[in-house]
């Protein structure tokens, strides 16, 4: 169950990772095991609550008809609506991958985590920890002057955003680099924002994660609309959340490796079917980040990269792929954008 559209960057790689350990494990689709996918498409289409609460329904409506041993859930969309109403079930376990909210908070309208080390219901899972500290260190180093000045992490209202601004709040408390959350609630707000950051020369990058804004008259902007016209009008250097991103052509830092977050989700998914308990296994965090730049973004923006920094990188793009004009954010294995 995806929170994501088909095909999306951030949903597809969990699933490839997910299958993977699900393989190694000794699980084979067409062999001893059977797999449905389900989209919830809650960034475009069912992005509006009452949209996300139906679409909800029409999945654990697939669920009950395909009668699954095990159901992943992937993003926050999905925990919420999905995840939740199946806390307690006795004849099928949940693995959640890529929570960006805490998973105590989602213990509040339904009990079922006694401990992240022993969760104790049908549940467990990966939290996506976005390794922001790591990201905002690795453009100190590549971005002059980011260490008199500040960054500005820019989220939206949406369950994934609500989560984001929290994990901001906790994996930055310690960091001695000046960052700042400012939420906006449309596409009017997100872009008088940037024109107000390109004006104040104190912010010296930028994390843009609002990823699902109401445009005015109706409609909604996902990500491709939203990088697309970020990438043209804004000035200054942005944060990536993954590789794809930095491939369609943010500046780049340390980005969530989300294949491995799948994999993690999968090998708990592989002893579960084995039969270990869910709530027997810990909840952890995301396991791995990469570090990766795009050259053209850094040109544009007139920043050179030290060779010392880039030498570290995972990946390195030297173009990207704007105009998307508002195609999907489709995910391709080739470019790494997990």
């Amino acid at each position: 169950m995806q929170s994501y559209e088909k095909g999306h960057v951030c949903g597809e790689p969990q699933a490839e990772g997910i299958l993977d350990a699900l393989r190694a494990g000794g699980w084979e689709v067409g062999r001893n095991l059977a797999v449905k996918s389900y989209y919830m498409d809650t960034y475009r289409t069912n992005a509006a609550p009452e949209a996300m609460k139906a679409e909800g329904a029409r999945a654990l409506a697939e669920i009950e008809e395909f009668k699954p041993d095990l159901v992943f859930v992937l993003d926050d969309a999905a925990v919420r609506q999905v995840m939740l109403p199946l806390v307690g079930r006795t004849d099928m376990s949940v693995v959640f991958s890529g929570m960006n909210g805490q998973p105590e908070v989602y213990d509040e309208p339904k009990h079922y985590l006694d401990s992240r080390a022993r969760p104790g219901s049908n549940v467990t899972g990966v939290y996506e920890k976005l390794y922001v500290a790591q990201s905002l260190k690795v453009m100190a180093q590549a971005v002059p002057g980011l260490r008199d000045g500040k960054a500005v992490m820019i989220t939206d209202g949406s369950p994934t955003g609500n989560g984001l601004t929290k994990q901001f709040e906790l994996e930055l408390k310690d960091i001695d680099i000046k960052w700042e959350v400012r939420r906006v609630k449309d596409w009017n707000e997100y872009t008088a924002l940037i024109q107000t950051l390109n004006d104040d020369p104190t912010v010296k990058a930028i994390y843009p994660v609002a990823l699902t804004l109401p445009v005015e008259g109706g409609g909604r902007y996902a990500a491709a609309q939203i990088y697309d016209w970020t990438i043209t009008n804004s000035r200054k250097p942005e944060m990536a959340i993954n590789y794809f991103f930095a491939r369609m052509g943010l500046f780049g830092g340390a980005v969530v490796n989300f294949n491995a977050m799948g994999k993690l989700a999968g090998q708990k998914g592989a002893k579960i079917l084995a039969g270990t308990k869910a709530g027997d296994l810990p909840i952890e965090d995301a396991p791995d980040y990469a570090i990766v730049f795009n050259l053209k973004r850094a040109s544009d923006l007139g920043i050179e990269i030290s060779p010392r920094v880039l030498a570290a990188a995972s990946a390195i793009y030297k173009d990207n792929l704007v105009p998307l004009q508002g195609r999907p954010l489709l995910y391709d294995p080739q470019v790494k954008s997990f």
